[in-house]
């Protein structure tokens, strides 16, 4: 008699410290992956100070090999910073396809004020990536201190004394959502920081397969 198998755990997470290793997203076992990354400082400083005085809200359907957004952002200030800025988000376009051979790409860009996503939740894609290049980023949840039967509901879907987790400035995160094959009921539950009262901004990527 075969002894009964024990139930797989729930997917967890993963830090990984260069582009390459964002593969491990594939592993069934992770649910979240993040590229913990820097950027220079005087670029950091030329995003916040776009981010605080200027208005971007981009939604835009674009080629994975061959990205090009710069008519989309000329209201911007020119010059070294954008230039570094622009080739950044280009990079992170053809990270992706490499990643997961998507041809277009949904990509949205925007500087936002008020709370876009307040409530935790999982996305219905396959798998989203995020970064945030100025403000506060993607707040997240464990997967075992999730209630997931709240989840779009009025309850509190966090179990009593769980930790919220909070993404850094330039982490590239990818998250898994319920449409990746295996994965549904355990897409990363995540939502957008509280902002709206703070006065603070973001300027905040997201890409996904379309």
């Amino acid at each position: 008699m075969q002894p009964a198998l024990r139930p797989l755990a729930p997917p967890a997470h993963a830090f990984v410290w260069t582009p390459e290793e964002l593969e491990s997203i594939y592993r069934e076992d992770l649910n979240l992956c993040v590229w913990r990354r820097g950027l220079d400082t005087p670029l950091a400083h030329w995003l916040s100070d776009v981010a605080a005085t200027r208005e971007l809200d981009v939604v835009a359907r674009v080629r994975g090999d061959a990205p090009d957004l710069r008519r989309r952002l000329d209201g911007l200030p020119q010059g070294l910073h954008f230039e570094a800025w622009l080739t950044d988000v280009h990079f992170l376009l053809h990270l992706y396809t490499d990643l997961f051979g998507a041809a277009e790409l949904g990509l949205r860009l925007h500087i936002l004020a008020s709370d876009m996503c307040p409530r935790f939740h999982v996305d219905r894609v396959g798998v989203r990536l995020l970064c945030t290049y100025a403000g506060p980023a993607t707040e997240w949840l464990e997967n075992p201190h999730v209630v997931r039967g709240a989840l779009g509901a009025s309850g509190d879907v966090t179990r009593p004394g769980a930790p919220v987790h909070a993404l850094e400035r330039f982490d590239v995160a990818l998250l898994k959502g319920e449409s990746w094959p295996g994965n549904q009921g355990n897409g990363a539950v995540h939502r957008s920081p509280a902002i709206a009262s703070s006065g603070r901004r973001r300027l905040f990527l997201s890409i996904e397969a379309l």
